[in-house]
Order: structure tokens, then C-alpha cells, then sequence
């Protein structure tokens, strides 16, 4: 059966290799080179993982996200978190959050506790930041692998997350902190970037677009932190509120059961 629809033709197709070896495309299915690329890096870290390595890691940054060669690709990394801009609910848009629901539902999420910037947030509570005394612990959050940020359009424009990247990248861990003391510590460490115009839908892969990778240590960095500030101010899929609400917040100390804990036992270890 012949495919009927516009198409543009093939003469716009450019697939090029920049100075340090990286793949770059512009042109028709420029999404294919970013995920080609992800297979290629599970390949590679699937052969020769780094030292105590907990496996590789997709972040990424799009308007939105429904390619289905994407969405399984994604599910092959050992943990991923996507944030995409919030989503209307009309009917068309609702059908748009279910095809995506099993994404969001997976086990692979993202372990807060690898970025620094992530340690001391944890989910709302009755509307609020969560109370943590001198016999609570700090929590140990898992952000889920698709993620929701900004404002529910409802007749005027909003502002919109509109970047196209995806960072990956490599979970690690090691046993000793800063002063060489024991402990349990995971790290992450970026190791290639893309860049673009395409979106994650399986519609731009009959667009023109660009696309390329990276690995300068300056955007990979940069990249790094964007992301994560993404996750900090993300919500879930079909969140509750129109608004730009993240679920995510710093915990409050109860500083007066604090100073009432240290009056009484000084300040040990509340647990022994």
C-alpha cells in the first residue's frame, strides 16, 4: 500500500561526522540518529561498563515524546528520567498521556540522591514540604522515567519547555566519602550529548530537522545541570494543577524537636 501523505524529498538528507568523530544529520528522520546513537551506547557500555558501573543513564528534554522505537529504547537504560511540558486535557490529549502511561510506569526512574542538587528534596505532603525530625531520615527518592514541567494551556500561550537534548551517560558508585570515611555513594558522569531540533514524536520523523552529538566536557556539564533542575521542578504526567506546581520540595527541619534532641542527648546519632 502506497504512503499518500506530503512528503519532502531526499535531497534534503545530510548525515556528516564532525572533527571528533561525532555523527550529525540534517534532513528527513533525523530522530533515528539520536536513537541509533542510544543503541550504540547501550552496545558500548553492554561490552566494556565502566569501574563499578550501575549502569547506563538517558536524561532528556523535550516538548514532547511518543515515539514508540524511542520509548523502547529508553526502557533498556537502567535508569532515565525524560520531563516533557505539560499536556492539556482535552480528549485528544488525554488519548496522547495514555499511549505514553506505561513509559512513566516503569521501574527504571531516576535515583535523586546521584545529584546534589536533589538530596534534600522530597514529594509534597498535604500540599506542603515534608517535616523531618531528629528521628525521621532523609528521603531516597525515585523520579519516575517521564516527568511533566510548566503550565496547562487554557486559551492563551504559556510558556513551554521547547529544548530538544538527551543526555547519557554512566551510574557508578564507590565506598569512601570526601574524608575517606565508609559510605555508600553513586555517582553519575555524562558522557554524550544531543542536540537538535527534532522532537521526540514519531511525527518529526517526516519533518526537516538537525540533530547531532556531543561530548565537550563544557556542554556536557551544562547540560547536566539543566536537566536536573528539570527533575526538581517536575510533576507528574496529568498532575492535578494548571499551574507550574513541582512536586518536589526542600524539606522543613523541625528545628524545635532539633534543639529539644540536643538538649537531651547532645548531638549523637539519633538512631543509636
Amino acid at each position: 500500500m502506497s504512503d499518500d501523505r506530503p512528503q519532502f524529498p531526499a535531497a534534503f538528507d545530510r548525515k556528516f561526522v564532525t572533527q571528533d568523530g561525532h555523527l550529525g544529520y540534517f534532513g528527513r528522520n533525523v530522530l533515528k540518529g539520536l536513537v541509533d546513537g542510544m543503541e550504540a551506547f547501550l552496545e558500548e557500555k553492554q561490552r566494556t561498563p565502566g569501574f563499578r558501573s550501575m549502569g547506563p543513564v538517558a536524561l532528556g528534554g523535550f516538548l514532547w515524546l511518543d515515539d514508540p522505537e524511542l520509548a523502547d529504547c529508553l526502557a533498556r537504560f537502567s535508569h532515565t528520567c525524560v520531563v516533557v511540558s505539560k499536556q492539556g486535557r482535552s480528549k485528544y490529549e488525554l488519548e496522547k498521556l495514555g499511549r505514553v502511561q506505561p513509559l512513566a510506569d516503569r521501574e527504571n526512574g531516576m535515583l535523586a540522591r546521584v545529584f546534589a542538587e536533589l538530596t534534600e528534596l522530597d514529594w509534597r505532603e498535604d500540599g506542603g514540604a515534608k517535616v523531618v525530625g531528629p528521628n525521621g531520615s532523609m528521603p531516597d527518592v525515585v523520579i519516575p522515567p517521564l516527568r511533566t514541567i510548566g503550565f496547562r494551556r487554557k486559551g492563551d500561550m504559556v510558556p513551554i519547555l521547547h529544548t530538544k537534548i538527551m543526555l547519557l551517560g554512566e551510574m557508578w558508585w564507590h565506598d569512601e566519602d570526601a574524608l575517606g570515611g565508609v559510605t555508600d555513594v553513586i555517582h553519575f558522569r555524562p558522557e554524550r550529548l544531543w542536540v537538535g531540533s527534532t522532537n521526540a514524536t514519531k511525527r518529526s520523523r517526516h519533518s526537516l530537522e538537525f540533530g547531532m552529538w556531543l561530548d565537550d566536557s563544557q556542554a556536557l556539564q551544562a547540560a547536566q545541570t539543566f536537566l536536573v533542575q528539570l527533575m526538581a521542578h517536575s510533576e507528574a504526567l496529568d498532575p492535578d494543577s494548571d499551574l507550574f506546581e513541582p512536586e518536589l520540595l526542600p524539606v522543613d527541619y523541625d528545628d524545635e524537636a532539633f534543639a529539644a534532641y540536643a538538649a537531651e542527648y547532645g548531638w549523637g546519632d539519633p538512631k543509636e
